[in-house]
């Protein structure tokens, strides 16, 4: 009996269209999921709330004002933000001099710190309405750090040193403040039209690859960079950071004080028996300690709006830095049990940041990362309440640089740590082991952007003392640099928050096998490369012989080449399938997995 070749090749032929077919209904299905989210999340922007809003006002008895926990939450979160600005500060005091930082800046940073702090209160009084509850944590708010620095060094500096050979200094100074306020006005309009879409873009991101960045951030700008002060001044950190850690991690308890304000209280006194800390400083800051009113400078900041396209490089990315940071701190929230929503969370943060501008200052504002870190302190809502409120006689009266002179900034320094320490093992926590190459991976981009943004910059400034100023640093010695690659730190340190991000899902999705979603996230990357928001120090489209952006876009599109061959062979059988187990240990599709491997566990030993 003889059969035909058709009839052999059949099956082939009949299984090949069955899953050309499936692949073309869970295509379609994909679209029409996102195309209805995003109906439902433009009639959610245009439908209001008011009862929500009268809810947040209402007497809760689940969620008491006060508790011993706001008093840690405060001092740890109080401190971070003093930290910060005074190290603004110190960066800003050799351009613009103490009049425009303390009459015109400052000021300005008192009330958007009001403004966020009583904000996020409000969502977290409407969340514990809602759902009944006496646990949920306020989210912290205060500077962008990172957006700050860069708005210093590759704003305010090139502006101020790009005219002072041609004109006066107070002029240069008043000009670089202003160009400096008018990034800082688009970089909030930015954050408002992204909040459009930050629901979609949590949901459609693996959570490791999304908590990923800001394990980065945690691990590298709160524990590593803040552990260096301690280990510069052992006698008088060592001992805060051993109570620090005791209280925290130990849950060892100091009878009714909090344990911040025990290490703080036990620094302080190291700090003067040491000489660490001296009276001249406190008698400096005493000099600044006067009534500095807030001041609307809108006419300069639309005067000044022809002179920002050359710092839209800076501008974007740093909107861009904020908009996913917030979207990671809610994340984190939502993984310690407190459901905020993403658009409500960006809208507050570019608001904040355009009252700043609009008040004077020129920093950007955020949530900030350690919410889960702040929950287990036990704070709740007067922490952010206090933090808001008494930020408005340290800006009003330059009270913030004599608070910092009196006491030791070091023994607040691992309170610091402990919440950077926290958000790393939180994503540890839901990650699987598979996926931990993947996530350490990632986090290296970050490690390069402190090297790079923290030694190289702190190298820049130093330099810029003792030699003249049209002389810069970067172009003189980086160009020499010999013992490792330069250019390759500036490339990983480009974007690093979104490249931690997409190098972190693409070798998820490479771990899986698959491969389809790895092209898709390869094909972002290689746009988002082109343009140089990840990849590169500069924004633009990258296709000059000098540029590197145009050579990433190339290399990520030939991954998804790769991606694509490799898909082909997945289906032809001969490579392994896919992944079964769900990225997110923490998820109800890794329960239901888990659910079935039991079952056919139980099965198979049945049956044996």
């Amino acid at each position: 009996m003889s059969i035909s070749m058709n009839e052999i090749h059949l099956p082939i032929e009949i299984i090949d269209h069955v899953d050309q077919t499936k692949l073309n209904i869970r295509i379609r299905r994909f679209v029409i999921d996102r195309v209805q989210m995003i109906k439902n999340e433009l009639k959610e922007i245009f439908t209001f709330h008011p009862k929500e809003w009268v809810d947040s006002f209402r007497c809760n008895s689940f969620y008491p004002l006060f508790v011993k926990g706001d008093i840690d939450g405060f001092i740890a979160l109080f401190i971070n933000t003093l930290a910060t600005l005074l190290a603004v500060i110190l960066s800003l005091q050799p351009v613009l001099g103490n009049e425009i930082i303390y009459e015109k800046i400052v000021p300005g940073v008192g009330l958007s710190m009001l403004w966020g702090n009583f904000y996020y209160v409000y969502m977290a009084r409407k969340l514990a309405y809602k759902e009944k509850r006496g646990d949920v944590c306020t989210m912290p708010y205060g500077i962008n750090t990172p957006g700050a620095f860069a708005f210093i060094y590759i704003i305010i500096l090139p502006t101020y040193y790009g005219c002072i050979s041609t004109h006066e200094k107070s002029y240069c100074q008043e000009l670089a403040w202003h160009v400096a306020l008018a990034s800082n006005f688009i970089t909030g309009i930015i954050l408002l039209v992204l909040s459009v879409f930050g629901e979609f873009i949590r949901q459609n991101t693996p959570s490791v690859a999304l908590l990923s960045s800001i394990s980065g951030l945690g691990f590298v700008f709160l524990a590593l960079n803040e552990y260096l002060p301690i280990a510069a001044t052992p006698i008088v950190s060592f001992v805060p950071f051993a109570i620090v850690m005791l209280g925290f991690f130990g849950q060892v308890e100091f009878g009714p004080v909090p344990v911040a304000f025990v290490a703080l209280i036990i620094g302080t006194i190291l700090a003067w028996v040491t000489s660490l800390n001296q009276l001249s400083d406190v008698r400096e800051a005493v000099h600044l300690v006067k009534i500095y009113t807030p001041i609307f400078p809108i006419k300069e900041i639309f005067r000044h709006f022809n002179t920002i396209s050359t710092y839209l490089s800076t501008t974007i990315p740093t909107a861009i830095s904020i908009a996913i940071g917030t979207i990671q701190c809610i994340e984190s929230a939502k993984r310690a049990g407190d459901f905020y929503p993403t658009r409500e969370a960006m809208f507050a943060d570019g608001m904040g940041t355009i009252i700043a501008s609009l008040f004077g200052s020129i920093f950007g504002m955020t949530t900030y990362i350690g919410h889960s870190a702040f929950k287990k302190m036990g704070a709740k809502q007067a922490y952010s309440i206090a933090h808001g409120i008494v930020y408005l006689p340290l800006c009003f009266l330059g009270l913030n640089a004599l608070f910092i002179s009196i006491i030791a900034i070091v023994s607040i320094n691992p309170i610091v740590i402990f919440i950077g320490l926290i958000i790393c093992a939180d994503t540890l926590s839901i990650t699987p082991q598979r996926h931990y190459p993947a996530f350490l991976f990632g986090i290296m981009s970050i490690v390069a952007d402190w090297a790079h943004g923290t030694i190289i910059n702190g190298v820049t400034a130093a330099y810029s003392t003792f030699t003249i100023s049209n002389v810069q640093f970067s172009p003189n010695i980086t160009s020499a640099i010999s013992s490792f690659s330069y250019r390759g730190l500036i490339n990983f340190a480009g974007g690093s928050q979104l490249q931690c991000i997409f190098i972190t899902a693409i070798m998820m999705y490479m771990t899986d096998r698959k491969f389809i979603h790895a092209a898709v996230w390869s094909f972002l990357a290689g746009i988002f490369a082109f343009f140089g928001l990840i990849n590169s120090s500069n924004v633009g489209i990258l296709i000059k012989n000098s540029d590197d952006g145009w050579r990433f876009t190339i290399s990520y599109m030939l991954m998804v080449i790769l991606f694509g061959c490799l898909e082909y062979a997945q289906r032809k059988k001969w490579i392994k399938e896919q992944e079964t187990e769900p990225d997110d240990l923490s998820s109800n599709e890794w329960i239901e997995w888990k659910r079935q491997q039991m079952l056919t566990d139980v099965e198979k030993n049945f049956t044996s």
